[in-house]
């Protein structure tokens, strides 16, 4: 898989967005992207529609289809989770050891103090592979609580997301991260069809910053 073809950050209609999943995975081969994520929202982490194991199911046997369908595709069954003010998530029926990808996100503004304190938080009490949009609702950066989250993410091994929906603002704190050994993922946070792998900007940075990019086992 080549890391830089990917979007591991995509919405469909299962929970917020406007795409189905199959129209997701058809402009992602046309697009020839090697993986994507697909996660939705389930309840009651914030833009969910649906809830309950049923609905994870449905939508599991749904990508298995597409993946006999589309092989060259490696389509990843995929969950994003509010991270809360305490740091726990919202709860997923059926656990999140059930997915193969779980993006944590914070989803309410806080500053950069309060966002180190919830990561630090957030990393202790659960087990996921990128932290979503990170910078996407803070109303402050220091670079002292960047090295703090910069640190906590590399020990637990939770990759940093380069979101197109939410353009990094602070990169400096891309450098701390990449200089204690984080990895990074791209994600366009999609909720409509033509934003799918719309991520040149942030392949650019990764490419100029010489950032390691998340690689998924199979």
């Amino acid at each position: 898989m080549d890391a830089l073809r990917s979007d591991l950050h995509i919405h469909t209609t299962f929970s917020d967005a406007s795409c189905t999943v199959e129209e997701t995975v058809r402009r992602a081969v046309d697009l020839r992207l090697d993986a994507i994520g697909i996660t939705d929202h389930f309840w009651p982490s914030l833009g969910s529609k649906k809830g309950g194991l049923e609905v994870i199911l449905e939508r599991r046997a749904l990508l298995g289809q597409l993946r006999e369908e589309f092989p060259s595709l490696r389509i990843l069954d995929g969950a994003e989770v509010d991270i809360s003010a305490d740091g726990s998530f919202a709860p997923v029926a059926g656990g999140l050891e059930q997915f193969d990808l779980v993006i944590g996100s914070i989803h309410f503004v806080c500053n950069s103090t309060q966002w180190a304190s919830i990561m630090l938080r957030a990393l202790k009490k659960n087990s996921f592979h990128i932290l979503g949009h990170w910078d996407g609702y803070l109303s402050s950066y220091r670079p002292s609580d960047g090295a703090i989250v910069a640190r906590a993410l590399a020990d637990h091994g939770v990759a940093v997301e380069l979101s197109s929906r939410y353009p990094t603002q602070c990169e400096d704190f891309l450098e701390l991260a990449r200089d204690e050994g984080c990895l990074f993922s791209l994600g366009s946070d999609s909720h409509y069809v033509g934003a799918i792998g719309q991520l040149d900007d942030q392949r650019a940075l990764v490419e100029a910053m010489d950032l390691p990019l998340l690689e998924l086992s199979s």
